[in-house]
Order: C-alpha cells, then structure tokens, then sequence
C-alpha cells in the first residue's frame, strides 16, 4: 500500500499546526516547517488504538483512538504526500511527511 516513515521525533511537528478542518473535523488546510499547505486529495484514511492489551495487569486500561489521514497537498508548486494524526484522547494533531510515491 505505502511506506510509513515513523519518528519519535516530536520536535519535527513543533513547526506543522492545522489551520482549517471542515465541520467533521477533516483537515483541509496545514502549516508545515512555515509554509502553509492546502489538501488536494484525501489519499486514505484509517483509525488506530493505543496497545491497551500491553497494560492488562495495570489498575487502570485506557484506549486511545488516533485518526489518521494520507494526502496530498501542495502550497505552490509540487505536491507532497503527508500523513496526518488526530489524537483524540488529547485533541493533538501530527503531521508527517509521507514517503509515498505516485
């Protein structure tokens, strides 16, 4: 399907913040490193919990759901592929440059 580029990095999304997400709560637009990006095409989405079976024997079991989304944006120029979390536990986004190609 694509190739998922993973990093525990969370300073890379200090700079990546959504600027406008329709009325579901779909993102339409981001900033990414300063540059603003708009969503051309939604390439897939899906959602993905937390390993709560990890944490059996803990006093306290909780699933977090996060959202994410693969798209296609572009500010002008090239579009570039980025993948986009939703955490919904803590109402956080994250955004990823996505290394699939066309």
């Amino acid at each position: 399907m694509f190739e998922r580029k993973s990093s525990d990095d969370l300073s890379q999304n200090q700079l990546a913040k959504i600027c406008l997400t329709t009325q579901s709560g779909e993102p339409v637009e981001f900033i990414y490193q300063g540059v603003r990006f708009h969503i051309s095409e939604v390439l897939t989405t899906w959602l993905q919990s937390n390993p709560w079976w990890q944490k059996i024997n803990s006093d306290q079991i909780n699933e977090e759901v996060s959202r994410y989304w693969q798209v296609e944006a572009a500010p002008i120029g090239a579009l570039t592929t980025f993948e986009i979390e939703f955490n919904q536990s803590d109402n956080s986004w994250q955004i990823r440059p996505s290394s699939r190609s066309k």
